[in-house]
């Protein structure tokens, strides 16, 4: 029996990351595989901060945030404070590494030195590296390209969520590799006979609206006032009588909108029909929810992946490219068909472990 490592953010608050991780372990449970689960980068979640008032901050505070704004001094830093853990992880026998499938091959941040220590000490140990479900960003740093190349070198395969990233990948680091569905899709669906009436509504993050919504054709909104009167007015818009609008969040920063949603709902004629869930169920729970949801409302891609794999109709509101792609690449296919597709790939996987 084969046996795996599973990199991923498993350790984060963001529901998305926890489908995925999931889905792929119930994949190779289906292809008789045993698995241990590690973080990729996030070891802990961070309760989002509440207060919005931004604290003066010390000198010292300053100094080390010019000082770490430095990208190598950033990198040889987290790299010299990570590679204990990652090393441990790797030290025992395995099959294979798989990381994926949420994270996206990008600049900034953890990314890079988390990916170059995870090779590293993967080809150190012989074990067979492999990237699954990942996407690819567009700029990069030198420094941060240069890690990422020579940890892409050592993977026996890498299999990316969205064509796009299939010709990025060639373009940035000369590096080969292949489409495979969002391993969400690696969940079977539960089995419910819930009657369908409610509308299940996951506002987004402004913050997640503002840094992506430049992506795509979308109307631009300036501030939080309007962003939150714009969700309020689509919920209202879509609401017919007999249902309940559930609002349902998958990170603890759009529970936070969520919160200022159900408030203005709640001043509203529908106040009776509303049902707020405050911060983040776990994924059960949520899919529970998505079970009894005739409609999901998102802008977030794993809502909308999970809410197609338990049978309700997706409305999203396509605020990224992420988004664009999801709706290009699964709205005329069926979960059932998708998990198929990743079927074939974990054995593959598993066959080239032998």
């Amino acid at each position: 029996m084969k046996k795996f490592l599973l990199v991923n953010e498993n350790g984060s608050d963001n529901i998305g990351d926890h489908a995925i991780n999931e889905g792929l372990k119930e994949l190779l449970t289906e292809s008789d595989c045993q698995f241990n689960s590690e973080p990729f980068s996030t070891t802990h979640v961070h309760q989002a901060p509440v207060n919005t008032t931004t604290p003066s901050m010390p000198l010292s505070q300053k100094l080390r945030k010019l000082l770490f704004s430095f990208k190598p001094f950033y990198l040889l830093m987290w790299l010299l404070k990570h590679k204990g853990r990652i090393k441990q992880a790797c030290s025992k026998d395995y099959d294979g590494i798989i990381i994926g499938g949420g994270q996206l091959i990008l600049s900034g941040a953890s990314f890079p030195p988390a990916l170059y220590a995870w090779a590293r000490y993967a080809r150190k140990r012989k074990i067979p590296l492999y990237l699954l479900g990942v996407g690819c960003g567009e700029h990069f740093y030198a420094s941060e390209a240069w890690l990422i190349k020579q940890a892409l070198q050592c993977a026996e395969k890498i299999y990316v969520r969205e064509y796009q990233s299939v010709t990025k990948l060639k373009q940035h680091f000369d590096v080969e590799a292949s489409f495979c569905p969002d391993l969400a899709f690696g969940l079977q669906p539960l089995a419910s006979d819930n009657e369908r009436k409610n509308i299940l509504v996951g506002m987004t993050d402004f913050a997640v609206y503002t840094r992506y919504c430049h992506e795509v054709d979308t109307p631009k909104i300036a501030n939080y006032k309007d962003y939150l009167d714009t969700w309020y007015n689509q919920v209202i818009s879509m609401y017919q009588p007999g249902m309940t609008i559930v609002l349902a969040s998958t990170t603890l920063s759009d529970a936070q909108c969520n919160r200022d949603l159900y408030q203005l709902l709640n001043n509203s004629t529908l106040k009776d029909n509303i049902r707020l869930i405050d911060g983040v169920l776990p994924l059960a729970d949520y899919r529970v929810e998505l079970s009894r949801a005739k409609t999901v409302y998102s802008a977030r891609m794993h809502s909308l992946i999970l809410g197609k794999i338990e049978g309700a109709t997706i409305e999203p509101w396509v605020i990224s490219k992420k988004i664009e792609n999801f709706l290009g690449l699964y709205t005329q296919q069926n979960a059932a068909e998708l998990k198929l597709q990743l079927r074939e790939v974990t054995k593959l996987l598993g066959a080239e472990s032998e």
